[in-house]
């Protein structure tokens, strides 16, 4: 008979090993209990426990019943875009641009977390699930081309021009100053981007959007005229009425009421243009090649000249001038300036501190062309213009006294 050695029994060994047993098996069947009830649940047809949309549980519905949820939340949150500016209202319905909840999507979402990834991934989603939820989106689509279009209806509601700013010479020599006006529009593109986000993921603010619109200046400022108080330069010639006098007049009034900045070049077939028929112009004498002619603008190099003599009176700088093949009746030997569209032209800068302000009258058989401009920046001079025989001079005086005299050219006319 074998006797049992108690000393070598190592009973803590025993029971440890066998509490390792009944843990591993306790959790192997906890384990395989749960995996079971997964799997019993990736086959329910129901949103599984945790899901929510928008802070609200929707576990437990059926698929039908999340459809439904997710419309009715759409609708809570599809409601119309309002837009205030100036006590003005707009409004954009969600029809309008196509608006539409992709309650599908949704619903799939909901409905497939927590299944068809197989047994262990169901159960990673569903733990997640249940211990700390799961966000589903709901997004939306609308027709991005149908918003530009409400947009821009709006805009043409809002959206103002800008005004130049001007100068009235009245009849006495008075200078008025008119202010311009600065015009606002609104950045169609800036705004249709700032919608996007709150449109696709259903955040619109259901406040009026207060429309913040650009300021537009005014080609002519208010600055650019402020400071304008004096004829600087005063200039007339005389013309028959008739095909040559329109062309004259439509010539002098491309060139009223434009500025000339500091600095800047004044270029007369920029400002005026071609001399078409479609521009207004008719056939009339010109002397193309050194031959007497016909053709449209006939009479435009009068405005040239008679401007050309009105801009050295105010002490700009002429920078381009070609006098006529021959010498010109209504302007004496000299202080002619002839044009022709795309190849001669006549300019000048504006070298004084002040900008300076383009002003005619073509009235009966008058062309008078007026330079205005400060007072101050011709400092206290005035200014005169003559000739010794074939050239021209620019004179300078002050209190009586020649301060600077200025040669200007010689020039040389054919007399057949």
């Amino acid at each position: 008979m074998q006797i049992l050695n108690m000393e070598n029994w190592d009973a803590k060994a025993i029971l440890t090993a066998k509490g390792v047993s009944i843990l591993t098996a306790t959790a192997l069947l906890a384990g395989g209990v749960t995996l079971a009830v997964s799997n019993s649940v990736a086959d329910s047809d129901k949103v599984i426990s945790g899901v929510r949309y928008d802070g609200k549980d929707i576990g437990g519905m059926t698929a039908a019943q999340a459809k439904n949820f997710f419309e009715q939340s759409a609708a809570q949150k599809m409601q119309p875009l309002t837009f205030t500016y100036n006590g003005q209202e707009f409004k954009i319905q969600p029809q309008d641009i196509n608006w539409t909840p992709k309650v599908n999507d949704a619903v799939n979402e909901a409905e497939s977390y927590g299944r068809g990834k197989g047994l262990l991934g169901n159960f990673g989603e569903q733990i997640n699930s249940f211990m700390g939820g799961h966000d589903v989106k709901l997004a939306a689509v609308y027709d991005e081309d149908l918003l530009n279009q409400k947009l821009d209806e709006i805009a043409a509601q809002v959206n103002t021009q800008p005004v130049n700013a001007y100068c009235n010479l009245h009849s006495n020599g008075m200078i008025e100053p008119i202010p311009g006006v600065v015009g606002k529009k609104l950045d169609r593109d800036k705004l249709a981007e700032s919608l996007k986000d709150p449109l696709t993921n259903l955040t619109t603010s259901k406040q009026a959007i207060a429309l913040e619109l650009d300021d537009i200046e005014p080609f002519i400022r208010t600055e650019d005229v402020a400071s304008i108080d004096t004829i600087l330069g005063e200039y007339s010639t005389y013309y028959y009425p008739g095909d040559r006098g329109d062309n004259i007049w439509i010539a002098a009034n491309s060139i009223a009421d434009k500025i000339v900045r500091p600095g800047w070049e004044f270029s007369f077939n920029t400002t005026v243009g071609p001399r078409t028929w479609e521009a207004g112009y008719k056939p009339a004498g010109v002397i193309i090649n050194g031959k007497a002619d016909v053709d449209y603008g006939g009479g435009v190099c009068q405005v040239s000249s008679t401007l050309y003599n009105a801009v050295l009176l105010a002490g700009l700088t002429p920078t381009e001038r070609t006098p006529h093949y021959f010498q010109s009746s209504y302007i004496g030997y000299g202080r002619d300036a002839t044009v022709a569209d795309g190849q001669i032209d006549f300019k000048f800068r504006n070298d004084l501190p002040h900008t300076v302000y383009l002003k005619a009258d073509a009235s009966g058989s008058t062309l008078t062309m007026y330079v205005l401009g400060t007072r101050a920046d011709l400092n206290g001079t005035t200014i005169s213009i003559e000739n010794d025989g074939a050239s021209l001079y620019r004179t300078y005086y002050k209190d009586g006294q020649v301060v600077k005299d200025e040669y200007l050219h010689t020039d040389q006319y054919y007399t057949s």
